[in-house]
């Protein structure tokens, strides 16, 4: 079946009401606010000027482009930045930043009346969608307003790209309605081309999460000092059971150091406390407001938002998502905070950068418990040694003045004073 631009529209307007109940739910059971439920029909404020409009999905990518959101502030003062996500709490985060002319909503679903709600009520100039946020009505109706739609650190896989591929219509109304692409690897841009994307259209390649910068904090007090302290930093089911399992090696050493564990997901502490339990290690739960003693041997830090506190405190780091087959989690966010990486051997979502900090000693590829033992106890020998070696790559894997000055060629011209 030929899929096209107008099939998608019946399935989605389909699915809107679905989408509307689910919402809804969600908003009397508290886990949204009602002005969420607003935002995403296109409904909320109007904005008084003209503005971009920067998408992406959630607080990862968000935070990624931070640095991205405040050159463009900077270089166009007399534009807005007005960014949506999927999530409250990364639509929180923005607007917790409080950067002059930025503001953040949820994003409208991808509907043509909600869309163009948007782009009349924010008097959109452009739109920046991140990483592999392909939304069609979105990007076809900015363009049919003759507005520029860039793709930045844009992110496709070979599972979507197959999938792309059996939907030509679809696929060449949007791709030929993309002003600029920057992939963010060699394989995205790879597969872009062959769906259709044309050499003009490409930008060099980015990796918006190389421009992550350290948020401002203090180190939380704990027990030991920083070279006693290791941490598993978003662990999956599968990978807690390994981490423990080098925890307990490591309490068995003269050095014992103290394990941060904190969970991918927080709703799974007390499977994992149990796990704690059964090897007899000690436990002090963040959760249940239980501090660590010196003589605590596992801190569950079972909350969210956290997670930069917990880089400042460990010396060195397990990047989790990589001993079980989740592709691996970024290295860019424990490096912007002075803490050596480990990572297992799934590293296929940040492939390229994994294997040039494991080349240059900027970091320790581990497959089992023992070897994770292994690499903590190495490297907290001398986390100053892989530190510096992961940042001498990582100062060198993005420029983010090339990708701002192309985005500047496509926005109006700035009001003449």
């Amino acid at each position: 079946m030929r899929h096209n631009l107008l099939a998608y529209r019946i399935a989605i307007s389909a699915l809107a009401p679905i989408l509307t109940t689910l919402f809804a739910v969600r908003t009397l059971r508290g886990q949204e606010d009602s002005a969420a439920l607003s935002q995403r029909f296109g409904l909320g404020p109007t904005e008084t000027g003209p503005s971009i409009w920067l998408h992406g999905a959630s607080n990862g990518e968000l935070h990624s482009a931070r640095p991205l959101i405040e050159d463009l502030r900077e270089a166009r003062p007399d534009l807005g930045i007005v960014v949506t996500t999927n999530t409250v709490t990364g639509r929180d985060m923005v607007n917790g930043w409080q950067i002059a002319g930025v503001c953040a909503y949820c994003a409208p679903l991808d509907l043509r009346a909600t869309t163009n709600s948007f782009l009349t009520r924010h008097h959109i100039v452009a739109l920046i969608s991140l990483e592999n946020e392909l939304w069609p009505n979105r990007i076809v109706e900015t363009a049919r307003r003759g507005l520029p739609v860039c793709l930045i650190s844009a992110k496709i896989s070979r599972k979507s790209a197959k999938i792309w591929k059996r939907m030509p219509g679809l696929r060449a109304k949007m791709f030929s309605s993309v002003s600029m692409i920057a992939p963010q690897d060699r394989g995205s841009r790879n597969r872009f081309k062959a769906l259709g994307i044309r050499e003009r259209q490409l930008a060099p390649i980015i990796e918006l999460k190389s421009l992550y910068r350290a948020a401002e904090g203090t180190p939380p007090a704990l027990p030991k000092p920083r070279h006693a302290i290791w941490l598993a930093a978003s662990t999956h089911e599968g990978e807690e059971e390994q981490v423990l399992d080098a925890q307990v090696t490591l309490a068995a050493s003269d050095t014992a150091p103290l394990l941060i564990l904190a969970p991918r997901h927080p709703r799974r502490a007390p499977e994992i406390r149990a796990m704690i339990e059964a090897r007899g290690l000690t436990c002090a739960q963040r959760s249940r407001d239980e501090q660590p003693t010196p003589e605590t041997q596992v801190y569950l830090v079972d909350t969210m938002g956290e997670m930069p506190m917990w880089y400042r405190a460990a010396a060195a780091t397990f990047v989790a998502g990589s001993l079980v087959d989740k592709g691996g989690h970024t290295p860019f966010e424990p490096a912007a905070y002075d803490t050596g990486i480990i990572h297992g051997w799934s590293s296929r979502n940040f492939q390229r950068i994994y294997r040039d900090l494991d080349t240059s000693g900027g970091a320790i590829r581990v497959t089992n418990a023992a070897e994770l033992a292994e690499a903590v106890a190495t490297m907290l020998e001398n986390p100053d040694h892989y530190i510096q070696s992961a940042q001498q790559v990582i100062s060198q894997t993005a420029d983010l003045a090339p990708l701002v000055a192309r985005i500047l060629t496509l926005l109006p011209s700035a009001p003449q004073e």
